[in-house]
């Protein structure tokens, strides 16, 4: 082997390292993109579920949502395995997404559930003087929402999240979230509970006032009040 195949060859051997990376780098921007693309794709689909643009039971077929949003189809079904995941569509198996449709007996099981999680949430918060900061810097975020409604379902399960996490029971927050999805969905019907964002925003500051009170009958009497307003408006919407 001559002296100029023994130089080059290191050389050659960091060109070929340097095209694989570049290679390596080219996939994973091509990922990120990808990945970027069906988030936003994702979150405004969830605006307009959360905005009533589109009706429960509709049926939300792969190519037409594919010309909406001006994506490849592809990116769509994994959009739409994602809400899937959160209870916000249904899809059987060789049928196209439809809009979950919330029933009565949802709602009435739904809130039950969040009157037991929230309930010992508050009691644990007061009795054993738990830090609310993540409840204030929730309630801070709420208030910079502005008063477009679709950002208001988000807003209000970021806040109520908060409140069982303070609590510190890995528990609670696993058991919360995992009706999370359907409480968005849910407070997105709500809508025309409110007269704008700016009220359900003030209900939530009241009863932030309360749980940093340390009255905790006053502070469950106000949850009890919030809870079943909405459960009441929602199951006499769907009768």
């Amino acid at each position: 082997m001559s002296e100029g195949s023994l130089m080059s060859r290191p050389t050659e051997l960091q060109d070929e390292r340097a095209g694989g990376t570049d290679k390596l780098f080219r996939a994973a921007k091509s990922s990120i993109q990808s990945v970027s693309i069906a988030d936003a794709a994702e979150a405004q689909l969830r605006t307009m579920l959360f905005n009533g643009d589109i009706e429960p039971g509709q049926e939300l077929k792969d190519t037409m949502l594919a010309e909406e949003f001006g994506i490849a189809r592809p990116t769509v079904r994994t959009v739409v395995q994602r809400l899937v995941a959160e209870g916000l569509l249904e899809r059987r198996p060789g049928h196209s997404a439809h809009v979950r449709t919330v029933t009565v007996d949802d709602v009435e099981d739904l809130y039950r559930v969040r009157r037991l999680i929230e309930f010992e949430a508050v009691r644990i918060i007061i009795a054993e003087g738990r830090t609310t900061t993540a409840v204030d810097e929730s309630l801070n975020a709420f208030r910079q929402a502005g008063e477009t409604w679709g950002a208001g379902p988000d807003a209000d399960a970021a806040f109520h999240t908060a409140v069982v996490d303070a609590a510190g029971s890995p528990r609670l927050s696993r058991a919360f979230n995992a009706v999370s999805a359907e409480m968005r969905l849910m407070v997105g019907l709500l809508r025309t509970r409110y007269s704008s964002l700016s009220e359900l925003f003030d209900e939530h500051s009241s009863l932030l006032h309360e749980l940093a009170g340390g009255d905790v009958d006053e502070a469950l009497r106000l949850w009890a009040d919030h809870i079943d307003d909405a459960k009441t408006f929602l199951t006499e919407s769907l009768k």
